[in-house]
């Protein structure tokens, strides 16, 4: 990561607007960009979970549901990477610093990675970023959004696709595995991102996932990442590392509430 990979590959998609129609894409099919719904209307709450388990912290087994709590170097000290919170330049990509547009979770390498809504898989995408690593973004076209409406839900940096694109999948049934980026920083540890894709105009932008839960689990998955990062900064000793003060709405997870790239 950590800069953006989320629309970078959606001119690739099938039938061009069959299954995730953007506004870049309407028009490069020639449609009118303002047949386009705002995207407003396309923001809809339908994430489900999260894309690894998680769970109160168990010293017996040092894990964390499905993430490990280990005593060495990870990035920035942080088991979780928050949406929006700007990760220096040596530790992205890009060489300069930036804005984290998909909250990252590490994980041991090959752990499950799971769909965090319902919906058809779109693309399955060559990370432009990491081409030596052999890792993919899987991209679902969630439920319950508007026709019209560019969105996908991303898992990126993911290793053995277990679907395929056009596949339907329900939140929680195993897509893929944790992959090796940046295992060498982070104790052997691989990560996922976890990202909501849509677009400003014709412009790709990510908004915090967090804030777009399901009202029928937002309490529930809200307090998994408000207890995996209380029980990180216990075991750290380092009782500040998440700022809540900065959560946009008091949302955990969101330093911000929108990336426009």
């Amino acid at each position: 990561m950590r800069p953006t990979h989320a629309l970078r590959h959606w001119g690739r998609l099938r039938a061009c607007i069959a299954l995730v129609p953007t506004a870049a894409l309407l028009l490069a099919c020639g449609a009118s960009p303002t047949s386009a719904p705002t995207t407003s209307d396309c923001l809809r709450s339908v994430i489900q979970r999260h894309p690894v388990n998680i769970a109160a912290y168990n010293a017996a087994t040092g894990m964390a549901g499905d993430l490990r709590f280990v005593s060495g170097v990870v990035q920035e000290n942080k088991v979780f990477t928050e949406f929006g919170v700007i990760i220096p330049g040596n530790l992205n990509t890009t060489g300069v610093d930036k804005a984290n547009p998909q909250p990252t979770y590490l994980a041991p390498l090959h752990t499950p990675v799971v769909a965090t809504v319902n919906g058809v898989v779109a693309e399955i995408a060559t990370l432009w970023s990491t081409p030596t690593l052999g890792d993919v973004s899987v991209r679902i076209r969630p439920d319950g959004i508007p026709s019209g409406c560019a969105v996908l839900i991303e898992t990126e940096h993911v290793l053995s696709p277990r679907v395929a694109v056009g596949d339907r999948v329900t939140a929680g049934q195993t897509i893929a595995e944790v992959g090796t980026l940046n295992q060498q920083y982070n104790s052997g540890l691989g990560e996922v991102e976890f990202g909501y894709a849509t677009t400003s105009g014709t412009r790709p932008m990510h908004v915090c996932p967090y804030a777009y839960f399901a009202p029928s689990v937002a309490a529930v998955q809200v307090g998994l990442l408000q207890r995996l990062m209380s029980d990180w900064e216990t075991f750290r000793s380092l009782p500040t590392l998440w700022n809540e003060s900065t959560w946009v709405g008091g949302i955990p997870g969101c330093s911000a509430t929108s990336i426009t790239e």
